[in-house]
């Protein structure tokens, strides 16, 4: 038996993953891998270090619990006021070097990277085996070459989600059939192609299963890589929990909800009752995501081997909002972005989408995205007179905009009473009278009920454990910053200068 500083960790994301329903599902014994690696295994609680629930939805605290600022905590142990990222497509540079990952490679721990949050760009500083960024990066740049095909689909899908998806998804498969090297399995493949025809038939509500595929897809490709390269730590990230729980909460619980229709509900439903209807449709939405996650580890546990630590962790989870009274999720996007953005004398930038409707756009110099700050900000909607938010009150704006360096980070404001309408309302520009856009051309009404019924908390979880090991922990609750620290530990190495460990959150032994 190998002593534990030289052993591999397998490291599984899995993406906001309520604990609330993994103890649910674990009692029912739904989950028999998750129950396999906790009879000789550890769990903690990760809380984020600072957090203070102030109750206002809209505050620097709660944006402090997005997934694309704590996973960048968990990975370097750096806290999110000193790693500086806070949006999806943001400039990486003052993490790298520092993430787990990084730290191992300089050491000379071979390692390999699949999915992560905020991983790109790829790097490699001489033990990485294969580095595969998010969906959500600038580009498909990865390694090695058999897994681009696999990204350039993944990264096109994530930026045409509303409009182009099917269109991308057939040739993204044709694609994916022409290199079967990546290691997506022909039965993937074939639930990819029936994903257009599913849609076309059944409806928008079908959309639901992208996030399964895309689980699917990587996870082909991850076990392929991990197969072939056998680096000692690898990561692996997948977001359909995180996906479902957000969308179907309220189907999975519906007693913990109002029984009022909410504004996105009306322009779908006639009646409550036919709201309740679609739900009980999709009242098992997560505990399929649960049971598929566990499929999946399953698989994972049997490729890791005897002597494999297994650590499954969530970074953060999620609780129940009410979409009639509480804050949710618009089902639009800005569309037709290059035309919108070339009229309005934006120069050298590039647009990316984050989790609808939001957007970043990155340019070439800071100087650039100064300017341009001025521009975007100065969109608002014309509803007509009066304006949507009064005679005498100040048009909504279109974006709400923070700028970082060269990059613009675009909250899309889609204002109260405008769902399903577009006649009679202008994008228009408070400094440039002549500049105006139709509404309904550049803005998107989504064609699902996909409102958000559930929203980020600091709690998340990790599970630790493998085969040949007995894992035990020491402490019940952990700072996500610890995270990183702790594995290093786990390889013999102490906590990089910019790292705190309060303590050894666990002890590894052979069984």
């Amino acid at each position: 038996m190998k002593k534990y500083q030289e052993q591999s960790v397998l490291f599984v994301e899995i993406n906001e993953a309520e604990k609330y329903f993994l103890d649910r599902y674990l009692a029912r014994g739904l989950l028999p891998n998750f129950a396999k690696l906790a009879k000789d295994g550890a769990f903690v609680v990760t809380k984020i270090p600072g957090f203070t629930d102030d109750g206002t939805p809209g505050s620097r605290a709660w944006r402090d619990i997005m997934p694309w600022v704590i996973w960048p905590s968990l990975y370097t142990g750096l806290a999110a006021k000193d790693h500086g990222v806070v949006a999806f497509g943001q400039d990486t540079a003052p993490l790298q070097g520092k993430c787990l990952w990084d730290v191992l490679d300089r050491h000379g721990i071979s390692a390999g990277v699949f999915g992560s949050l905020q991983s790109y760009p790829p790097r490699n500083h001489g033990q990485m085996r294969f580095y595969v960024p998010d969906s959500l990066s600038d580009d498909a740049a990865c390694f090695p070459p058999e897994v681009r095909p696999l990204q350039e689909f993944c990264v096109s899908a994530a930026r045409n989600y509303s409009e182009d998806f099917l269109t991308h998804a057939i040739e993204g498969a044709k694609q994916l059939l022409q290199s079967p090297r990546c290691g997506v399995q022909a039965k993937t493949l074939a639930k990819l192609f029936l994903q257009v025809p599913r849609e076309k038939w059944y409806g928008p509500q079908m959309e639901a299963d992208r996030a399964f595929l895309h689980s699917a897809l990587c996870v082909d490709a991850f076990k392929y890589l991990y197969a072939k390269h056998r680096p000692r730590f690898a990561t692996v990230h997948m977001n359909h929990i995180a996906y479902s729980q957000h969308r179907y909460w309220r189907a999975a619980e519906p007693a913990r909800f109002s029984d009022e229709l909410s504004e996105t509900d009306t322009r779908f439903f006639a009646t409550a009752a036919a709201c309740n209807a679609y739900e009980a449709k999709h009242a098992d939405r997560i505990q399929r995501a649960f049971v598929y996650a566990d499929e999946i580890l399953g698989e994972l546990l049997a490729l890791a081997g005897d002597e494999t630590l297994v650590v499954v962790t969530t970074a953060l989870g999620q609780e129940p909002i009410d979409p009639v009274h509480e804050i949710h999720n618009p089902v639009v996007r800005l569309t037709n972005e290059i035309a919108f953005f070339d009229a309005a004398g934006l120069k050298n930038y590039r647009v990316y989408h984050q989790m609808n409707p939001d957007l970043t756009i990155n340019f070439l110099e800071e100087s650039e995205a100064a300017e341009a700050e001025k521009i975007v900000e100065a969109f608002y909607v014309d509803a007509g007179a009066p304006t949507l938010a009064g005679a005498s009150a100040e048009p909504a704006p279109l974006f709400t905009v923070e700028r970082i360096r060269r990059q613009l980070f675009c909250e899309f404001r889609m204002p109260v009473g405008l769902y399903g309408r577009t006649n009679g309302v202008t994008i228009r520009h408070r400094n440039r009278p002549s500049l105006a856009f139709p509404f309904g051309e550049h803005v998107s009404q989504h064609g699902t009920n996909d409102q958000s019924t559930a929203q980020h908390r600091d709690d998340g979880w990790l599970l630790i454990g493998g085969k040949g090991m007995k894992v035990e922990a020491l402490r019940k609750e952990i700072a996500v910053t610890e995270v990183a620290p702790a594995i290093l530990g786990l390889f013999g190495l102490p906590p990089e200068p910019w790292q705190q460990l309060n303590g050894a959150p666990f002890t590894v032994t052979p069984r």
